[in-house]
């Protein structure tokens, strides 16, 4: 999934704020990695690691999407 992508996805996210939209980001064998979704009432985006359960929000898309690209980019080796 490339940085374009996965920033079009957030902002796709955000627009529908509506909505309860839950994205699942998953590694090649198809095992989920982590959710995304956007928090209407925080005025935010909350990821949660699908291993340790952890939960992160992020106000700045720019550093979501760079977070999300780099746990794409490990999962292979993980």
């Amino acid at each position: 999934m490339s940085l374009e992508n996965i920033l079009t996805m957030l902002k796709t996210l955000k627009e529908f704020k509506d909505s309860e939209i839950v994205h699942t980001i998953s590694s090649h064998d198809h095992s989920p990695v982590m959710t995304v979704t956007y928090q209407l009432d925080k005025d935010c985006f909350q990821i949660t690691y699908m291993d340790s359960m952890k939960v992160e929000e992020f106000t700045d898309i720019s550093l979501l999407a760079t977070t999300i690209e780099s746990v794409v980019l490990f999962e292979p080796s993980r």
